[in-house]
Parts: structure tokens; sequence; C-alpha cells
């Protein structure tokens, strides 16, 4: 019993020492006058003065900056255009499947949505000969998934959806 009671207050005197021993430590930490882990950094100041700031402001409104043109995509529109002026002339089935080609090709919903809007029109008017309305919807479905994916979830695509829904449902 008494060993037990000895090894006890050994450990209680190394624990006090311990705790003395830190809080001398934390002193004279807090008591130096210059932080330890900001000797290396580089601080800019918290509030530039009135100079720096102005200087600051006039470069930015001196130089306007031009969106970057994607050049192969205006080829593109080009020539999606001339084919839809061309094909508006005179509508076939052939060059109506090119030019669905073409506008999905262009990536963008909003462009495939006219486009099919074109040829569900002047299929209606039946100036397309040749081609049912089943087919028809499978070949607007199957350019639609040649789009990217953030552009068949938009609202242009979910139009051109409708519109093979709507050719389905005739046969």
């Amino acid at each position: 019993m008494l060993y037990i009671f000895t090894i006890l207050v050994v450990l209680l005197v190394l624990a006090g020492a311990a705790i003395l021993v830190k809080r001398r430590i934390d002193r004279d930490l807090i008591e130096s006058n210059q932080p330890k882990n900001l000797m290396d950094t580089h601080l800019r100041p918290l509030f530039p003065e009135e100079e720096d700031v102005r200087s600051d402001e006039s470069t930015d409104y001196d130089s306007i900056e031009a969106e970057p043109v994607d050049e192969t995509r205006e080829k593109k529109l080009a020539k999606l255009d001339d084919l839809r002026q061309t094909w508006l002339a005179n509508p076939n089935t052939k060059d109506a499947a090119s030019l669905l080609l073409m506008a999905s090709e262009c990536g963008s919903a909003a462009i495939y949505s006219d486009v099919v809007h074109e040829v569900v029109r002047e299929w209606n008017a039946k100036r397309l000969d040749g081609i049912s309305a089943s087919t028809l919807a499978t070949l607007i479905e199957t350019h639609l998934w040649l789009l990217p994916q953030s552009e068949k979830i938009s609202g242009d695509a979910y139009v051109v959806k409708q519109e093979i829904s709507a050719l389905k449902e005739i046969n």
C-alpha cells in the first residue's frame, strides 16, 4: 500500500512540475515582442494609400478586352446558314438529313431547334416526299443525341423532344 502511495505522490509531483514548466514557456511566448510565425512573410498593408487606389482604378478603364471569337464555330454557322437557305428554296429528304447533321454539329440546342422546326414545317406542308412521320421523328431524335450533354437538357432540346413525340403520335 505504501508502494502505491509513493508512486501516486511521484506522479503528482511530476505532473505539477510539467504544468509549471509549461506555464513558464507560455509566459515567455506571450511576452515576446515579435511573433515567430510571421517573420518570413511579406504582407501588404490592410488599408492602401489613396494614390495606390487611384492608380489601380485608372488602369482598369483604359483597356477593354474583346471576347475571343471561335473561328471554326463561325464558319460552321455560316455554312449552316447557306445550306439552310438553299434547302428552304428546294427542300428534299437528303438535304434535310444533312441540314440536321450540320445543325447538331454546331453544338447549340437553340440552333438545332430552329432547324428542326423548319424541317417539320416543310414536312407538314407536304414538301418532303417519301418520308413518314416515324422516320422523320427517328431522324430528328438520332441527331439530337449528337448535341453536347449540357444542351440536351436545355429548354430548346425539350421543344425538340415535344416535336418528336408529336411526330410519333401521327402514326
